[in-house]
């Protein structure tokens, strides 16, 4: 029967919900991307502060450099223009049994390589991935050098960019745009971000990052399409689960080494290589996530593309691959190897992007339905 507190009654109970709405936390949410960018990140200076001893020779220019100065004089007069196109793009690229100084870097890696012309800049992108004191080494990494970051931050280490950062194969024309390495669209990768409770502070999140079985749908612009779908591939190989935290809007993730199934050049069976990899990104108003990325590139994985690109790399492109390699690993900084006492990769730091997907496994689908 009714009465007149009946009213209050149902007030009550509806408040006492209410109050139980409020106090329950919401679910922790699954996003998924497509990794749509993980590219060498490259300051770009002045080229007179940058590289104030020039470019580092192409394949011609060291092959040049190896001859005495009455030979190169004579070589360099028009009349022999063909006598040294073959010398440098015949004689020089090859070596014994087929050999190139491109595909086989290793073996012509020997201290009668002309040297790369390294980068001079106190500024770079990337992570303090060593965390030494300054004027300390850190264990298992060799002595170098640091850099500060455009922000400021100092201790930066980027041993990578040291050696390529006055290469014209990777830095490009002056006033040009450094053109990226690595095109993930023919390499589709997920990154799934787990157990997001708020994107503005969380202190646990967990980052997968693995191949794909499928190809990316992508726009008139040849971008990759937000919303499009992916399938994790069923083999378990590459994948790469890490720790992170969300602070103030900023998702960083504890180190791991990161291996991704990469096809350099349209060969297969490759693998991109990170080591102590760590993620340092925000997720965008549109959706995305957008940062920054760090580790250690071993030193042949760092040249992967030029030694799959073979000799038309040295005598058409112009790069002189043993040489960058000699300065790799002369520069290289991390995993020093016990026994020898030699480093053996570089710290690097790399842009990331991811664009929102929706990401299946057999046919279930693994993040949020609305991200």
């Amino acid at each position: 029967m009714m009465t007149d507190r009946t009213p209050m009654r149902f007030a009550g109970l509806f408040a006492g919900c209410a109050l139980l709405a409020v106090a329950t936390p919401a679910a922790a949410r699954t996003y998924g991307f497509a990794l749509s960018e993980l590219t060498t990140a490259f300051y770009r200076g002045s080229e007179k502060v940058d590289c104030p001893e020039g470019r580092s020779p192409t394949t011609r220019d060291a092959f040049l450099l190896t001859q005495p100065p009455a030979e190169r004089a004579r070589l360099l007069k028009p009349e022999h223009a063909e006598e040294l196109e073959k010398k440098y793009k015949i004689d020089y690229v090859f070596g014994p049994e087929g050999k190139d100084i491109c595909t086989d870097a290793d073996f012509f890696d020997t201290p009668d390589r002309p040297p790369q012309k390294l980068n001079k800049s106190k500024v770079a992108y990337g992570f303090d991935l060593d965390g030494a004191t300054p004027g300390k080494t850190a264990p298992g990494t060799c002595s170098h050098d640091s850099f500060v970051s455009p922000s400021g931050e100092k201790g930066i280490d980027n041993q990578l960019f040291r050696v390529i950062g006055c290469n014209t194969f990777w830095r490009g024309a002056e006033n040009a745009q450094h053109q990226p390495e690595h095109n993930w669209v023919e390499n589709p990768t997920v990154v799934l971000v787990s157990g997001v409770d708020n994107w503005q502070d969380d202190p646990e999140v967990e980052v997968l990052i693995a191949p794909a079985a499928d190809r990316l749908t992508l726009d008139v612009k040849q971008q990759i399409t937000p919303g499009a779908s992916l399938t994790l591939s069923d083999s378990g190989k590459g994948r790469t689960i890490m720790k992170g935290q969300i602070k103030g809007g900023l998702l960083t993730t504890d180190p791991r080494d990161l291996v991704i199934p990469y096809n350099w050049l349209g060969s297969t069976g490759g693998e991109l290589i990170l080591r102590h990899f760590r993620l340092r990104v925000t997720r965008t108003p549109e959706g995305l996530l957008k940062g920054e990325a760090g580790g250690y590139r071993p030193i042949d994985n760092a040249i992967a593309v030029p030694r799959i690109g073979g000799p038309g790399v040295a005598n058409t492109a112009g790069l002189e691959c043993a040489s960058v390699r000699r300065a790799l690993r002369l520069m290289a900084d991390g995993d020093r190897d016990p026994q020898t006492g030699q480093c053996t990769s570089l710290s690097s730091s790399l842009n990331f992007a991811a664009t929102p997907a929706f990401i299946f496994e057999k046919g279930v689908l693994l993040n949020s339905a609305e991200q």
